[in-house]
């Protein structure tokens, strides 16, 4: 096959447009590139307002002014708070290496059956006191979760 110089140019020129398009499409992506580092700086260089942290304590007088709505609501916030203070009892059971796993399954499992007993006993809460609905289901969710994690041999 013979090569002919007519066709070599033809080829060269194509090669040397593909290059000119490379090169242009390199120059828009460093053109872009510069845009957003310059628009980064000019958004970093304005100030940025800390988070405003409020102090807990500075807000105690106002939870404790908080009244249950009625005897039922405080009968079932004191069960909530007795769930509460039983889901500390299993921390600390599962902290200490001295305890063993049964007793702190049979804490969740007792967790269980009054987050149970108190559903079991308050079917209307969702209505008559939507937050402790949510804290009781969240409740529910927890000890569940917790004993599928028994039961999968998480805890060893």
């Amino acid at each position: 096959m013979k090569i002919r110089p007519d066709q070599i140019e033809g080829v060269q020129s194509e090669q040397a447009q593909r290059r000119n398009k490379a090169r242009q499409s390199d120059a828009d992506f460093g053109d872009l590139l510069n845009q957003e580092v310059a628009r980064g700086e000019k958004a970093v260089s304005q100030p940025v307002a800390p988070p405003l942290i409020v102090n807990p304590l500075l807000a105690a007088g106002q939870v404790a002014a908080v009244q249950p709505v009625s005897e039922d609501g405080a009968q079932v916030a004191g069960q909530v708070e007795s769930i509460l203070d039983k889901w500390d009892d299993y921390a600390a059971t599962l902290a200490d290496p001295q305890a063993g796993l049964k007793s702190a399954y049979g804490t969740l499992d007792e967790i269980a059956d009054d987050v149970a007993t108190l559903k079991a006993e308050q079917p209307d809460l969702e209505n008559t006191h939507p937050g402790l609905k949510s804290i009781v289901d969240e409740l529910e969710t927890l000890a569940a979760t917790e004993q599928f994690k028994f039961n999968r041999g998480d805890y060893a």
